[in-house]
């Protein structure tokens, strides 16, 4: 810059320029340089699409279940209709159950990836001893949010340590209240569902049930048929996958505020 430059409005400290530019970034462009090619918005998208279109056809499936019943209370004593009848009342338990997996078989793996990558970025920004092995193998046990320390001891439970390093390395704040809940729920499903299938042991469909009642989830999170008054069968909930989609938008925008304010 020569004498006869007019003054630059940013001033003339690199370190003030870049502190300013820093600040005039969205919360989501800081996110977005933390995970690189992760892509979570468009990974995101395309999970809202196949959400879209599984509520879709499950609707159509209802409407035509829902005219088949009118049209049998309209032709009663027909057996064609009846056979009709069971045949859908059963493709359509099954093709629910269905969409429930492909959900959270699709929800809960992005949830628990998301914060595992956003734990891992800021472990690489931090400044670190590549060369000291003690160093390393205390910070990969530190970062990892699938270990949560108890009385020192480590111990596998995701849900426990994603709250605990998120309090550590202060992001805690940042993210939406009450997210530990539906961690513990959405990552429950997903276990029983991938372990069991659609149909799962009486145990485990008691035990369920339970959990719902004893950690006051909210009735709309899942919704059951029952059999002799019990539940039988689970599925997540279209209003509990709209939850979900909401949630991971909130956790993305937090954490680029988050960051944000640290500068990073």
């Amino acid at each position: 810059m020569s004498p006869s430059d007019p003054p630059s409005p940013f001033g003339n400290d690199p370190d003030a320029i870049h502190r300013l530019f820093i600040e005039m970034l969205p919360p989501d462009v800081h996110l977005t340089q933390l995970l690189g090619e992760w892509l979570p918005a468009d990974q995101l998208k395309a999970i809202k699409e196949l959400l879209h279109r599984n509520h879709q056809a499950a609707e159509a499936s209802r409407i035509k279940f829902d005219e088949l019943r009118q049209l049998m209370n309209a032709t009663p004593d027909n057996e064609q209709l009846d056979r009709l009848h069971d045949d859908r009342f059963w493709s359509r338990v099954f093709m629910d159950s269905a969409h429930s997996m492909s959900a959270v078989g699709m929800l809960a793996p992005f949830m628990e990836s998301l914060f595992v990558a956003i734990f891992a970025g800021l472990r690489r920004w931090q400044v670190e001893d590549l060369g000291d092995t003690r160093r390393q193998r205390a910070d990969d046990q530190f970062w990892n949010p699938q270990t949560y320390f108890e009385k020192d001891m480590p111990k596998a439970n995701l849900v426990k340590g994603i709250e605990q390093l998120a309090y550590s390395c202060g992001l805690q704040p940042f993210l939406p209240a009450g997210y530990e809940k539906t961690l513990a729920a959405l990552f429950a499903y997903r276990n029983n569902m991938f372990h069991n299938g659609f149909l799962w042991p009486a145990e485990t469909i008691s035990k369920f049930s339970n959990r719902v009642t004893s950690e006051k989830w909210p009735v709309t999170w899942f919704t059951s048929v029952d059999k002799a008054g019990k539940p039988w069968l689970y599925y997540i909930s279209p209003e509990f996958c709209d939850h979900c989609v909401k949630l991971i938008d909130e956790i993305m925008d937090g954490t680029g505020r988050y960051l944000k304010e640290r500068g990073l």
